[in-house]
């Protein structure tokens, strides 16, 4: 018998540009030696992740038949609507214009804007529920795995490295002034405390006592501390985490950060019991795109598998609701998730996604 229920919903992805054939940020998300050289070099310049220049897209058919073809495959993963998280090439936008006059789009899309090429008189609304622009996006520190998140105190396995900042507070909040005062929302990667501590004073200074109306985002959020998680509840910051990321880090994440700091760290249920706004999203292709399989990440800790990681889990009725939204649309599975052992969920077959449109 099959179970009918709220979509699936990917709040950060890289959908269209895996699609598009073109560079990510990441490269090789294995490469971790490649990453950091990456990061370092990119910091050198004063630049951050999300504006460095790519290399430009061709809007044609060929662009256009392969966003369509990796959104529909996104929809037969149960998904009714992605954010794409950190568009870097305004043809995006042109190609899935084109595509969304022919019809309706495989799920729906929101587009996160890389700041480096955000400009306050080009982010316009488009007032339709199957693609819309949400925001801009910044960038602030690099990645635990390649020991380049910015962290309060050195790595424990690192002497003396504090990991890189790519934008400090200052510069936050003067940049994405522009396009806060325009009510686009603002999203901001910081993984390490010491960048979550960054966003949280940029937010701040820049909307105040309006920060919970604006609703500001902290991508990944996570080696948190208790007076950051208190700090983004008081702000009404947003947390947008990877619900397998605690799994797929756990060794990593305990030689880098120690046993104290690892226990405080990918915490969503922390999160959720003070109060914050927590959204979820796979970071495809970092990590799978399907969300069944983030599902059974979230219910088990431990890897696809079986082998045993005993990352932080979240209560079943919780990790449902933090992945799925009924106002986006509705999925149509073989098993009920909730009925499921936790180590078969991501077996469920996707009968239909029908995104609400």
């Amino acid at each position: 018998m099959s179970w009918e229920g709220p979509g699936f919903v990917d709040h950060h992805a890289h959908v269209l540009a895996v699609s598009a054939g073109a560079a990510l940020e990441c490269g090789d998300a294995s490469d971790l030696t490649g990453l950091r050289d990456h990061h370092r070099r990119v910091s050198e310049r004063w630049s951050t992740p999300m504006d460095e220049p790519v290399r430009p897209l061709v809007v044609d058919d060929g662009l256009r038949g392969d966003l369509e073809r990796g959104l529909a495959r996104a929809a037969e993963l149960g998904l009714v609507e992605l954010t794409e998280a950190g568009v870097r090439d305004w043809a995006y936008l042109e190609a899935l214009l084109a595509l969304r006059a022919r019809g309706p789009l495989p799920v729906r899309v929101r587009l996160l804007v890389a700041s480096g090429i955000a400009e306050p008189g080009r982010m316009q609304r488009t007032g339709d529920p199957w693609l819309e622009l949400e925001g801009v996006k910044f960038y602030a520190d690099g990645w635990l795995g390649s020991r380049t998140c910015a962290l309060r105190q050195p790595f424990a396995d690192q002497d003396g490295d504090i990991g890189i900042l790519f934008l400090d507070a200052d510069t936050l909040a003067r940049r994405a002034d522009p396009f806060a005062e325009a009510g686009w929302t603002i999203a901001t990667h910081a993984i390490g405390d010491r960048a979550i501590e960054a966003v949280l004073d940029g937010y701040e200074r820049l909307f105040g006592s309006d920060c919970p109306q604006a609703a500001p985002r902290i991508e990944h959020a996570q080696v948190l501390a208790p007076d950051l998680v208190r700090r983004m509840a008081d702000l009404g910051v947003v947390a947008c985490v990877q619900p397998s990321f605690a799994v797929a880090d756990a060794r990593t994440a305990r030689a880098g950060l120690g046993p104290e700091r690892a226990e405080h760290a990918y915490r969503w249920d922390v999160l959720l019991d003070a109060g914050v706004r927590v959204l979820s999203g796979s970071d495809f292709p970092v990590a799978p795109l399907s969300p069944l399989a983030g599902l059974q990440c979230l219910l088990t800790g431990d890897h696809l598998d079986g082998r045993r990681a005993g990352a932080p889990t979240l209560a079943r009725e919780r990790a449902i609701a933090l992945m799925s939204e009924e106002r986006a649309g509705t999925v149509v599975l073989s098993d009920d998730p909730y009925q499921m052992a936790e180590d078969e969920v991501s077996g469920i077959e996707v009968v239909e996604a029908r995104p609400r449109g």
